[in-house]
């Protein structure tokens, strides 16, 4: 079997409109895997206390990159979300034009698929958005991260 690289499933697309209910702090990239481990069954567990349930994969939406420290929002897309209590917060992720990469693989190798988009980018001679997010279709919990999905979604303009 051909081994797969993230630019197997890069396109232009339109993504629909999404909420996400979830935490968020500013996070340096080293500390992104503890943040992910404490925030998915906080948030899990705050969105059940509610009455709310997700209706999709966790979802990591990132904005205002600093030396390599973003402010991160780890939650899950809902369609009733609660009314922000306590430390959640709400994403309104907008309808828009996009450029996705899904990657296949442990996060470990997300790079390289950062990589492919920012040469996509270039390429084009688009400028990279202020905000995109990750969507973790298959992930955590697998014995065999090879087979983790990853969908990166970079807003156009």
């Amino acid at each position: 079997m051909k081994n797969r690289s993230p630019a197997d499933k890069i396109e232009t697309t339109t993504v629909p409109a999404c909420t996400v209910v979830g935490l968020r702090e500013h996070v340096a990239a080293a500390d992104l895997p503890e943040f992910f481990n404490r925030a998915i069954p906080d948030v899990t567990r705050k969105l059940a206390q509610h009455g709310a349930a997700p209706s999709g994969p966790p979802v990591a939406v990132y904005s205002h990159e600093v030396d390599r420290a973003f402010d991160v929002t780890v939650g899950f897309p809902v369609e009733r979300g609660p009314r922000v209590a306590g430390d959640l917060v709400v994403e309104k992720l907008p309808a828009c034009r996009a450029v996705t990469a899904e990657h296949i693989g442990s996060y470990d190798t997300l790079p390289d698929a950062y990589a492919v988009l920012g040469q996509w980018f270039g390429d084009h001679a688009a400028s990279l958005p202020a905000m995109m997010w990750e969507e973790y279709l298959v992930g955590p919990g697998m014995a065999n991260e090879s087979g983790y999905r990853t969908r990166i979604v970079c807003p156009l303009g």
